[in-house]
């Protein structure tokens, strides 16, 4: 499993590099337009990188992915509720679909 989770982290990585054009995520916030695409693609590596993370601490893997997909989904749910901006439901929504695909790798993707 710890093998698949790094190819994943990897993939992800490779998927955000690929959407900025390797340019750092912050020179497209900055200019202040919206860039949901990337902050999703950004969203999906975070969250597989906290996994792997916790992983390496020593959380088992099925609680790792567990804990990040409750902790991505309520911190998503807060920011619907609050209206939050594009950006962030993406990179959010980036995060609950990756960890979603752990756990059922037949789940589709949410469009953002």
């Amino acid at each position: 499993m710890t093998a698949d989770l790094d190819q994943l982290v990897e993939a992800a990585a490779r998927a955000l590099d690929s959407a900025t054009g390797s340019a750092a995520v912050c020179t497209f916030t900055r200019s202040g337009t919206p860039v949901p695409g990337i902050k999703y693609a950004e969203g999906r590596w975070a969250a597989l990188r906290e996994v792997q993370r916790r992983v390496g601490k020593g959380a088992s893997y099925d609680d790792a992915v567990r804990t990040g997909r409750e902790e991505w989904s309520t911190a998503l749910e807060t920011l619907l509720l609050r209206g939050a901006g594009s950006d962030w439901v993406a990179y959010r929504t980036g995060g609950v679909d990756a960890l979603d695909e752990i756990v059922d790798p037949a789940a589709p993707a949410s469009t953002s």
